[in-house]
């Protein structure tokens, strides 16, 4: 046999997972006498040599940490990275990223491709995705665990049992709710996200708790669910625009996230709508060009630095834990009392 095969053949020789051949490897209990046997047989066969993964487990600390995001151009993962680099630096360590689209894309399991780094834990920041891909998602995290700890951070669904720091999206989107009905907004739409998304945080539980607070209607037409780029959202919103009477248009957006708020804004100028005296635009993660925009953009501080740096510190210190991310709303003119609708008073 080649004297460079993986742990996963291994695995896949004696028909049992990455997790049990750790075990075998550090002669650690729980797996059967048949089992081990067939294990090491495997390794026997396939002269198997777990230099880099094997030395990961046993020696000493490489102070090397692995940060997993799902996007390198959004700027709301680049705040993340430089908060964990920063926290990292200060304890001592580096900190190695790792784009999860490029993870998933390599022909070897992604946990397989993190396992060989030597790393001495692992944040992911979780973003929704589709259930296979969930699916795919939550076996990889079971399968590295056996090698280092691993930190969550971001849309965390309730039920995966790790150690994480989540935003709470349906409180976000139930505050700002609440806002803009104060403000005298009726209309109010929700642009972004994905439609399979059922995880109980998520925006639309918000969405909607804002409605019933408020005794409004839910009107579909006014939920739109698109991707997170400016294009995303201005095609949204002109969909949107275009489907409806003009007395019927939203007088109020929020936006997936900065990305899409910003293409609101340029569809919302195509239509001749004044921002914020006809339609209030509300986005999130309030990055470096929110307050340059035109109008400036009201926007949810995510603390991005902050939750980046908070995951090294539960890294190191080992904690079982869950937390909730801190937010904050940062109003800017983008946002803004509901006028008398022009379009009602002249009767359109």
């Amino acid at each position: 046999m080649a004297a460079n095969s993986t742990i996963y053949d291994i695995a896949a020789e004696a028909g049992v997972s990455i997790a049990t051949v750790s075990r075998v490897l550090r002669e650690e209990p729980g797996v059967s006498p048949r089992t081990r046997e067939r294990v090491i047989a495997a390794i026997s066969r396939h002269n198997y040599r777990p230099s880099s993964i094997a030395r990961g487990m046993t020696s000493k600390k490489t102070n090397t940490l692995g940060i997993v995001l799902p996007k390198l151009l959004n700027p709301n993962y680049a705040m993340i990275f430089t908060g964990a680099s920063d926290a990292a630096r200060a304890a001592g360590c580096s900190v190695n990223l790792f784009p999860w689209r490029s993870i998933v894309g390599q022909a070897e399991n992604p946990a397989l491709a993190l396992a060989e780094r030597r790393l001495d834990g692992v944040i992911i920041c979780v973003e929704y995705m589709p259930q296979e891909e969930n699916a795919r998602f939550l076996e990889s995290l079971r399968e590295l665990r056996p090698f280092m700890p691993i930190v969550l951070i971001g849309c965390v669904p309730a039920e995966v049992d790790y150690p994480a720091i989540s935003y709470n999206m349906a409180e976000i989107v139930r505050h700002v709710m609440a806002w803009l009905i104060g403000l005298g907004h009726q209309r109010i739409a929700l642009i972004g996200g994905m439609e399979s998304d059922q995880d109980q945080k998520r925006r639309d539980v918000g969405y909607l708790q804002g409605l019933q607070d408020a005794k409004l209607p839910f009107v579909s037409s006014y939920r739109v669910f698109c991707g997170g780029n400016p294009a995303d959202g201005e095609n949204a919103l002109d969909g949107m625009l275009e489907q409806l009477q003009p007395a019927y248009w939203p007088t109020a957006v929020i936006a997936l996230n900065d990305l899409v708020a910003m293409g609101c804004l340029a569809s919302a100028r195509r239509h001749g709508l004044r921002v914020p005296e006809d339609l209030s635009v509300v986005g999130c993660d309030n990055i470096f060009c929110a307050p340059y925009l035109l109008p400036p953009l009201t926007s949810i501080d995510m603390h991005q630095q902050e939750l980046g740096a908070r995951a090294v510190e539960l890294l190191l210190s080992g904690e079982n834990k869950r937390e909730d991310a801190r937010w904050e709303m940062v109003f800017r003119a983008s946002g803004g009392p509901c006028e008398p609708d022009m379009r009602e008073r002249k009767g359109e």
